[in-house]
């Protein structure tokens, strides 16, 4: 079975800068390659061929003015292989033009938010829609989501897939290797052994709630000195509000703002940090960093909503916080865990125990595998 794989075209895959979903393209894409032949599609600044055992990543240049998802269609047809499955990674936009080129090849949306499709012409959608053999979201929430904005869209069309992790990527800080990560990344940044950690990742932007974890930090702060944060995926260099009420609400505490990590790095610094927090203000979808974090043993404190409640098992990878528009709310929450050190190595070893039981790319990839096939 040839399968297809079109990511979103608008940022390179990883190791370069990107988002969750080139990552997660990649990542389903090499777990389906074990066996299955994949030709993974991406735009880049280079044009080049990458064969992997069963793995073809194709990074294609656009070229006079042709849109990308016509310049894989071209791409794909100069090919003797034809595609047994096309599968597009988020964009609605891509439907209708694949589905002219293929009609009878089973064609696959994977979404995984409501930000960019509500933002689409809704006789785009209702288009892009009503031509797709399935359509995956990555969470019940955005399933419910979706079904309430357009009623119309069947049921049985819908079909919810979790997003998985690299259970060997993402060692355990309790392991002998997460261990030696720990030690490791603490000693190059200069952090004593028996400081406290506190760690956030994602975008750096409003919605993740970046102030309102400063906020509650310079809360923490009061009670446990002996605490730093640390802030991976932006700096505040900018001029806009948001950057300048984070230099404002930082000002004179012990925060780190490491900057964008490439993903192959990520688990040392999860092994490093005591408590990973993501204070998020606006709809998730999922939230992949919060199994990410768990993986590596880091009790979780999250949000208490939408589909952020699928990723964080409230008492057993982390706490969830219900008032999550509260710094003080947050900061009760990560003030408990580090009155009770016990209590903080506990919640770590069963975040770590949960994420690789119930999250893996194999595990994700299979669900994919039992979906095309009933197509």
């Amino acid at each position: 079975m040839h399968i297809c794989y079109l990511s979103p075209g608008s940022v390179p895959l990883p190791p370069a800068p990107c988002t969750s979903v080139e990552i997660y393209a990649k990542e389903i894409a090499t777990a389906l390659s074990t066996r299955h032949p994949i030709t993974l599609y991406a735009k880049s600044s280079q044009p080049s061929t990458r064969q992997t055992g069963k793995l073809t990543t194709r990074r294609l240049v656009t070229q006079g003015g042709l849109p990308y998802a016509r310049q894989v269609i071209r791409d794909l047809q100069g090919h003797t292989q034809h595609p047994d499955i096309l599968h597009i990674e988020n964009r609605i936009a891509f439907v209708p033009v694949l589905r002219a080129a293929y009609p009878k090849t089973p064609l696959i949306l994977n979404l995984h938010s409501n930000v960019l499709i509500a933002s689409t012409p809704l006789q785009t959608v209702n288009k892009g829609l009503s031509k797709l053999d399935a359509l995956v979201v990555n969470s019940h929430y955005l399933k419910r989501s979706l079904v309430r904005r357009y009623p119309a869209l069947p049921l049985n069309k819908i079909h919810v897939i979790h997003p998985g992790l690299d259970v060997r990527r993402f060692p355990s800080r309790f392991s002998a290797q997460g261990q030696t990560l720990r030690k490791a990344t603490r000693k190059r940044l200069g952090v004593p052994s028996d400081r406290r950690v506190l760690l956030f990742v994602g975008r750096f932007i409003s919605r993740k709630g970046i102030t309102v974890l400063l906020d509650a930090f310079r809360i923490v702060r009061q009670k446990h000195r002996n605490t730093e944060l640390w802030i991976i995926g932006g700096r505040p260099h900018g001029t806009s509000a948001f950057h300048e009420a984070v230099r404002a609400k930082s000002k004179a505490l012990p925060v780190r703002f490491l900057g964008f990590i490439p993903q192959n790095r990520l688990p040392a610094y999860y092994c490093a940090a005591d408590l990973f927090v993501c204070p998020s203000q606006a709809p998730e979808a999922f939230g992949l960093v919060n199994t990410e974090a768990a993986a590596c043993g880091l009790p979780v404190i999250a949000s208490k909503a939408w589909g952020i409640r699928e990723a964080v098992a409230d008492g057993i990878s982390g706490h969830l916080v219900q008032n999550y528009t509260s710094p003080v709310a947050f900061a009760t929450v990560i003030n408990r865990l580090l009155d009770n050190p016990a209590r903080l190595e506990v919640l770590g070893r069963t975040a770590h125990h949960w994420a690789v039981t119930n999250f893996s790319w194999e595990r994700t990839a299979q669900k994919f595998e039992t979906l095309y096939r009933k197509l």
